[in-house]
């Protein structure tokens, strides 16, 4: 519809959200029109080149036109050794992959997941692999949520 997107300069499609971790990290992808979310998958690769290998391919399928990647601070707001990886991270990713970047806070998100999953009642040997995911749905969520960031950082 023409009039509603005529004066935004929101990208418009689909969106892949990122739950970083240092031995799992979450994918969830979402789309700014119809603001679905979905779990799409956990990449668990020890080798940095097999994970951004993986995105790639990601990337490649679901040719998303920007990329959210959930930031971790302390309670207190403060950063933390996560905070700079989660940044570094989505640097790489701007450098790697030419799409724009925007970081959620993702305080809450990773215990947000927990009660989702629960109210899911997934079995457990399922919850460890899909929580990941389901956390990167709720980053995407909370980006949504906070009027395509107007608080997130991009790069």
């Amino acid at each position: 519809d023409m009039t509603e997107t005529k004066n935004q300069k929101v990208l418009t499609g689909n969106i892949l959200s990122f739950d970083f971790g240092e031995r799992r990290v979450g994918v969830a992808i979402g789309n700014n029109i119809t603001n679905n979310i979905h779990p799409l998958e956990t990449i668990e690769a020890s080798k940095k080149i097999d994970r951004y290998s993986k995105i790639e391919s990601l990337l490649e399928t679901w040719k998303p036109t920007q990329l959210i990647v959930g930031y971790p601070l302390n309670d207190d707001g403060s950063q933390s050794r996560m905070s700079s990886l989660a940044k570094k991270f989505g640097k790489k990713l701007k450098n790697k992959f030419n799409i724009p970047v925007h970081f959620v806070d993702e305080r809450f998100s990773s215990s947000e997941a927990e009660l989702r999953l629960k109210a899911l009642e997934k079995n457990l040997k399922k919850r460890k692999h899909i929580i990941d995911q389901v956390a990167a749905m709720i980053i995407l969520d909370s980006y949504f949520e906070s009027g395509k960031n107007s608080d997130a950082l991009s790069l």
